[in-house]
């Protein structure tokens, strides 16, 4: 049966005994990465430390669009003067992390993460790719440091768990401790039915007719094993949402007889190109190595990447390297 590892005691040390702390996330976060960030900001409140919650953003997903300014953008000279102890979470590479990669270079650094794929960086690493969320490796980190979990806090945790699970959908077997923990959380005062509702509710007219357009605009390959679609720089004009529907996308895509992999391309400024990767359960495709080659990272079946090249020339070269993996 599957445990978490203890921490190493120089991790425990150095958040007991140093005073101000910076945590940060990668760029456009997910309800896991902030989640995390929060429960671990709160995690160090509680022990009496000066805090900094920061993200390059953007907070674009209507269920953490208002805590933008709880976050801060850039890490000013003064901060990094006073030597901070820096805690990065859900991070697979710097990467990730955006412009304060630079930022934070030269301070201490803690990463928690739970991503089996990326470039391994910081100074002091607790990563359990086994753990279905960032914030259950968070929530270990409370028990590590004997801190009470609060019913606020257990939101935040339970909230990344869900997220990062399909709401229990990609949970394998054997997995019971993941359940547990759950089932802790809820004992805490959590409501699932309302955690649900914050996943799936609230969504706009113009995210359903967004997601409409993608679906009609997905495409079929390698007979049916490759599903893709993508997302242009004009459909921000044409489709009013602050909501990102490229969760519902991958579970429609995914639903769809014998499809192995799902692709989904957005356009981004300056002919960049952001890229999701999923894969079904029953696939053996890693889309987590697939991504790593292209400069991201991830989970075995769920990843992502931004390339610095147009997304007619990022499409063709995906395409062709998920054909190699199906044998095509």
């Amino acid at each position: 049966m599957f445990s978490y590892p203890p921490f190493d005691e120089q991790i425990l040390d150095l958040l007991r005994s140093r005073d101000e702390f910076i945590v940060l996330g990668h760029i456009s976060p997910d309800g896991d990465c902030l989640s995390s960030q929060m429960a671990a900001g709160s995690l160090l409140l509680k022990m009496g430390k000066t805090v900094h919650l920061a993200n390059a953003g953007p907070f674009d997903r209507s269920e953490i669009s208002h805590l933008r300014a709880d976050f801060l953008a850039h890490i000013d000279k003064d901060l990094y003067d006073r030597n901070p102890i820096v805690v990065v979470v859900d991070c697979s590479s710097p990467e990730r992390i955006g412009h304060l990669a630079q930022e934070i270079e030269g301070l201490t650094t803690i990463v928690l993460d739970h991503h089996s794929s990326g470039e391994q960086f910081g100074t002091f690493r607790y990563i359990v790719p086994r753990s279905v969320s960032t914030t259950l490796i968070v929530m270990q980190l409370y028990k590590a440091l004997d801190v009470e979990i609060s019913q606020e806090i257990a939101e935040h945790l339970f909230f990344g768990f869900a997220t990062d699970s399909g709401f229990f959908r990609f949970i394998n077997a054997y997995r019971g401790e993941t359940l547990r923990l759950a089932a802790e959380l809820v004992d805490l005062g959590v409501s699932p039915n309302i955690m649900a509702d914050r996943m799936t509710g609230g969504k706009s007219l113009g995210y359903v007719k967004y997601l409409g357009k993608l679906i009609d605009r997905s495409e079929s390959l390698y007979d049916g094993r490759l599903m893709l679609s993508s997302s242009f720089l004009k459909d921000r004009d044409t489709y009013i949402t602050t909501d990102k529907p490229s969760d519902s996308l991958y579970a429609m895509l995914l639903s769809v007889k014998d499809v192995e992999v799902v692709l989904f391309f957005k356009e981004l400024e300056g002919g960049a190109t952001e890229v999701g990767f999923r894969s079904s359960h029953q696939s053996s495709v890693d889309v987590g190595a697939l991504a790593e080659r292209f400069g991201g990272g991830g989970h075995k079946k769920a990843a992502g990447a931004t390339i610095g090249e147009e997304i007619t020339v990022v499409r063709q070269k995906l395409v062709d390297a998920v054909g190699e993996l199906l044998g095509n």
